[in-house]
Formats: structure tokens, C-alpha cells, sequence
């Protein structure tokens, strides 16, 4: 009977555990203890709220390839969509450092978690374990983005992936590119801006993404620093020029941004202005400081990523808010909370749940995780 009903974890109904993994991904397990309570849909404890959803979790990372296949599958690039814009970037997650003991146990050897017990170690080895720094309070998380836009320039919707810390943010881009794949066999004329800061991590792997793009794929490509980010050597370089805080110092700052977006030879003339405002200055720390705000743009417009005066003709983003929005949303506002911490498997938790709400996803990952609780039995 329960294999018919597909009770997760031997004893929720698949509607409990759907409501307790939507809870963990809004909101601690101590708010979400007392919020089903008093909504009366279902009285669970905390550690409940703990356990489930990080059973359920690793349960999906048990079938992760099938389930996030048939997500993909059911999810098609929105109407109306002209453009792919997508983009990668880091967050700090309050994170367990490797002296940290399993489950908060006073012994020098911990049981594993109840979910390693049932599934096997989620992950073989994450910065937190090694840093070699006696357990950093912080670790770089990810989170990737893959959004739409119209003809107009007008954003649909966004799909937002996230993972706990890993090297070069691997299983992130791999995730990240197989989003890409689906959306271009769904619409292969669709244009792709691939976007993120100057991070060269972030760049090595966007060109590999591209290099890997199917042959179907027959929209236009672009790669772009985001502005905002440009920007802030932009004004960088004019406090030096003009000072600090200066009115002079913002109009400059305008002046070679506005000249970016508008001419095709934006980057050309903003460095010419820039490296005049550097050969103005009479002490040498001046100098070494405008310098290193010209090797900043100089370097992204030698790798073609400052074509904004052509990006905003065809009405391409030209900022990464979107992804700088994800870390916010998806990071800042549940994880970053006081007196919070997070395992590598807790953490991917609440970023798996939490991600699927925002992307609009959680009721079809929900189903597809369901699935794997159910089983035809014949009767004997």
C-alpha cells in the first residue's frame, strides 16, 4: 500500500512532504514549525522539518538526471521570447567548517546523518572540509541563471539554479548549460548573451558553454561584462580624477558611461579619456590607481564583452541584475539569517527547494521526486 501511495520516506503522504519541503525552502525549520501549527495543515516538530526534506533532497540527488531531465522537458522557453540571457555568480553561505561534528554531536566519531544512512554520502568533498583554515565561517556558493526576453527588450521569466560551495562552481555549470541545451532544442533561433563580471572563473566557463552549444543553434551569440559592474571602475577612475564624491566626479562617471551605451566605438573612447585623465595627475599613486581601472576595461574590451551600444539595438540585457537578484533571493534572505549555519547537504537543501519556487518549478520537481516513492505492486 505504500509503495502503491508512494508515502515518502515510509510514512508522509506525498502532499505532507510536499508542504514540509516548500516550507523549508521559505523559511527556517522553527518558523515553519509554528506556521503549520497554526494554519492547522499539519503539526510537525522541528527536527521533522530538519530530517524530511533533507531525506527527500537526497533522494533527489539519488535520480537528480532523470528528475531534472523531465523537469526540463516539461518546462518550454516561454512565449514570445527572442532572447537567452545566461549568467553565473558567487555567494557567501554561512557554512560548518571541517571540525564541525555531524549533527552537532560531542564526540570525536559522530554517527552520520540519518540521510547518509539511507542514501550515502550527497557529496565526496567540498571547501568546507579541506580549507586547512580550522572550519572558515564562510564558504562561496553559486548561483546561475538562465533568463528570457522579448523582441522589446521586456524580461518573461527566469530559471535559477544554485549550489553549495564546490570547486569552479562544477556541478553549477554543468546544470547551467544542460538549461541551455533544452531551451535551444526547444528554440534554436533563439539569441544568447552570455553575461557575468569580470571573474575569470565565470568566463572560462561561459566560452566552454559556448563552444559546446549544439549545431542547431542559429541566433545570435554575445558576451557582456554586466555595465553596473563596469561602471564601478568607471567611477573609480573619475574619483580619482575629479575626487571623491565630487559632482565632477559623478558627471564624468556619466559621461563615459552614457558614451559606452551610445557609440559603437564607446570602450575606444572612454579609454582615450580615461588614460588622458591619468596622464593629468601629478602623483604617482594617481596614476597606478587610474591604471588599474583602464587594465580592467581594456582587458574585457580586448575579450569583446563592452559591445553595449550594439547590445542595446538588438535589445539585449545589459546588466546581470537578474542573476544579482537570484543570490539575493535565493541566498541572502534564507540563508543569511542570525545564528544560521549550513552543512554541504542542509545547505543544497534549502537551495533545491528554494530554487524550484522561484523558477516555478516546485510542482514538477515534486512530482517527478514523488515518483521515485512509487511502485506498481501486483497483487498476489
Amino acid at each position: 500500500m505504500d509503495l502503491r501511495l508512494g508515502i515518502v520516506e515510509g510514512r508522509y503522504t506525498p502532499k505532507v512532504s510536499r508542504i514540509m519541503s516548500r516550507a523549508v525552502g521559505l523559511m527556517p525549520a522553527e518558523d515553519a514549525e509554528g506556521f503549520l501549527s497554526e494554519v492547522g495543515v499539519a503539526k510537525v516538530s522541528v527536527s521533522t522539518l530538519h530530517r524530511i526534506p533533507r531525506n527527500m533532497a537526497a533522494r533527489y540527488e539519488e535520480h537528480r538526471v532523470i528528475i531534472e531531465a523531465a523537469v526540463r522537458h516539461q518546462d518550454r522557453v516561454p512565449e514570445g521570447a527572442a532572447t537567452m540571457q545566461v549568467a553565473l555568480d558567487g555567494v557567501m553561505v554561512p557554512q560548518d567548517g571541517e571540525h564541525a561534528r555531524a549533527r552537532g554531536r560531542k564526540t570525536e566519531d559522530p554517527s552520520p546523518p540519518r540521510h547518509e544512512i539511507r542514501y550515502g554520502p550527497m557529496r565526496a568533498d567540498y571547501p568546507a572540509a579541506n580549507d586547512n583554515k580550522s572550519g572558515r565561517a564562510w564558504h562561496e556558493a553559486s548561483v546561475g541563471t538562465v533568463s528570457f526576453w522579448d523582441g522589446n527588450g521586456k524580461h518573461l521569466r527566469t530559471v535559477y539554479i544554485a549550489e553549495m560551495p564546490q570547486e569552479r562552481k562544477r556541478a553549477l555549470v554543468t546544470r547551467l548549460e544542460l538549461e541551455v541545451h533544452a531551451a535551444i532544442e526547444d528554440r534554436p533561433d533563439l539569441n544568447i548573451v552570455f553575461a557575468s563580471d569580470g571573474a575569470l572563473t565565470h568566463w572560462d566557463a561561459l566560452h566552454a558553454m559556448e563552444k559546446r552549444l549544439p549545431a542547431a543553434a542559429t541566433g545570435h551569440r554575445m558576451h557582456l561584462v554586466d555595465l553596473f559592474h563596469l561602471a564601478a571602475y568607471l567611477s573609480s577612475a573619475a574619483s580619482v580624477a575629479e575626487g571623491d564624491g565630487t559632482p565632477e566626479a559623478l558627471m564624468l562617471t556619466t559621461l563615459w558611461r552614457d558614451t559606452l551605451k551610445t557609440f559603437a566605438d564607446g570602450t575606444q573612447r572612454v579609454l582615450k579619456m580615461m588614460r588622458y585623465r591619468r596622464d593629468q595627475q601629478t602623483r604617482a599613486e594617481g596614476r597606478g590607481a587610474i591604471q588599474g581601472d583602464i587594465d580592467f576595461v581594456a582587458n574585457q574590451a580586448e575579450n569583446r564583452r563592452t559591445n553595449y551600444a550594439d547590445a542595446i539595438a538588438r535589445n539585449y540585457p545589459v546588466g546581470t541584475g537578474v542573476t544579482e537578484a537570484a543570490a539575493k533571493t535565493i541566498v541572502n534572505v534564507r540563508m543569511k539569517r542570525a545564528g544560521s549555519r549550513f552543512d554541504q547537504h542542509g545547505g543544497q537543501t534549502v537551495l533545491l527547494f528554494r530554487s524550484a519556487l522561484l523558477s516555478h518549478r516546485f510542482s514538477m520537481l515534486s512530482e517527478q521526486l514523488e515518483l521515485t516513492y512509487r511502485a506498481r505492486v501486483v497483487a498476489a
